[in-house]
C-alpha cells in the first residue's frame, strides 16, 4: 500500500506535467525562441519517458514476487480504464452533438416562426391599407 501511494503520486505528477507540456505547445511563452521551445519540450518528453521506463523496471524487478506481475496488471487494469475514460468521452462528445443540434433546431424553429409572424403582419398591413384606400377613393367618389 505504501509503494500504491508514492507511485500513485508519481502518476499524479507526471500527468500534471504533460498537462503541462501540452499547454505550452498550445500558448508558447513570448520570450522563448522556438528552438529552445523545442528543445525544452524535447527534454521533457525525454524526462517523462525515462521516469516512465524506471518505474516500468522498479514494478517488474523492485517488487516482491509475492506480489505477482504488477507491471502486466497495471498494464492491464490502465488499458481498461483509459478504455473507459474514452467511451465516456465519446458519450459526453455525442451528448454535447446532440445538445448543439437541438439548439440550433429550436432557433430555427423560432427564426421560422418569426418571419412567418413578419410576413403576416406585412400582409395583414398592406391589406389593411389597401382596404383604407379603397374607403378612401369610395368617400371621394361619393363627395363629387
Amino acid at each position: 500500500m505504501e509503494i500504491s501511494s508514492y507511485i500513485g503520486k508519481f502518476f499524479d505528477a507526471h500527468e500534471q506535467v504533460k498537462t503541462a507540456a501540452a499547454e505550452q505547445k498550445k500558448n508558447p511563452s513570448k520570450g522563448k525562441s522556438l528552438k529552445a521551445q523545442a528543445l525544452d519540450n524535447i527534454f521533457q518528453e525525454m524526462e517523462l519517458e525515462r521516469q516512465a521506463v524506471e518505474l516500468r523496471e522498479l514494478l517488474i524487478y523492485g517488487v516482491d514476487p509475492a506480489l505477482g506481475a504488477v507491471w502486466s496488471r497495471f498494464q492491464e487494469e490502465f488499458e481498461r480504464l483509459q478504455e473507459e475514460q474514452e467511451k465516456e468521452r465519446l458519450e459526453q462528445e455525442a451528448k454535447d452533438r446532440v445538445a448543439l443540434w437541438q439548439r440550433r433546431k429550436m432557433l430555427n424553429q423560432l427564426q421560422d416562426r418569426a418571419l412567418i409572424i413578419g410576413v403576416v403582419m406585412i400582409v395583414t398591413l398592406y391589406l389593411h391599407l389597401m382596404f383604407l384606400a379603397i374607403n378612401q377613393m369610395k368617400i371621394a367618389k361619393w363627395d363629387s
